[in-house]
């Protein structure tokens, strides 16, 4: 099964429409037991539920990650059905904004600057 790529997106852009999100945040809480919790990336906090526990391994509280998946809105803040979560707390993340950033001007993406 082929799947759209997701779309790399600060928490305020999300629309919630089920599109397949990519965000670079920090854990801010998680459940092993109920397989979610809370991320934020300085620009707002979302909801996140996973359903791979392999995945949710990797959703140490404090530890930056990136996760990918479809982006819902609830009554009070997004939620983040999440497929995949990659570790990124060794990555340059000034030089990760400034390459989205760079792409999105040079594939005139109007979804704002990450």
């Amino acid at each position: 099964m082929k799947r759209r790529p997701a779309k790399d997106l600060r928490i305020s852009e999300i629309s919630g429409d089920g599109q397949r999100v990519s965000v670079v945040c920090t854990v801010v809480d998680f459940d092993p037991a109920e397989m979610g919790g809370h991320v934020d990336d300085g620009t707002g906090v979302a909801k996140v539920a996973l359903d791979d526990v392999l995945f949710a391994q990797k959703m140490n509280v404090g530890s930056v990650v990136r996760i990918i998946g479809r982006a819902y809105t609830t009554e009070d803040i997004p939620l983040i059905r999440v497929e995949v979560v990659q570790p990124f707390s060794d990555a340059d993340l000034d030089m990760y904004r400034e390459i989205v950033a760079l792409e999105r001007r040079v594939y005139n993406d109007n979804a704002g600057a990450v």
